[in-house]
């Protein structure tokens, strides 16, 4: 029996480099990727020259919450947001709240 093959989406916003490597042009890292390795994010792979997504449709995170909670200015008090993620990160900040998914 075959082992089952990771799920993978091709990813957008990224170019091809010398070498098999890739560039992601997703934030502002611009990583260039070695076939098989990771960006700085881990989400995303560089497979035979090609980006990958490894977290497309892998949601870890879904809350609805009120626009108060959130870090935004001008918004219609009383009103709504909806966060949605998946794991992984290209920040690196010393005191996350996000830690156990990023």
């Amino acid at each position: 029996m075959k082992p089952k093959r990771e799920a993978f989406k091709r990813a957008v916003l990224w170019e091809s480099a010398e070498d098999s490597k890739v560039q992601c042009k997703l934030c502002g890292w611009r990583c260039l990727i070695p076939r098989g390795k990771t960006g700085r994010c881990l989400v995303r792979k560089n497979v035979d020259g090609v980006l990958y997504a490894l977290t497309y449709d892998k949601v870890c995170a879904a809350n609805p919450d009120p626009i108060e909670k959130k870090p935004l200015f001008h918004f219609q008090p009383g009103s709504s947001s909806f966060s949605i993620a998946t794991e992984g990160c290209n920040f690196q900040c010393e005191f996350c709240q996000n830690w156990q998914i990023s």
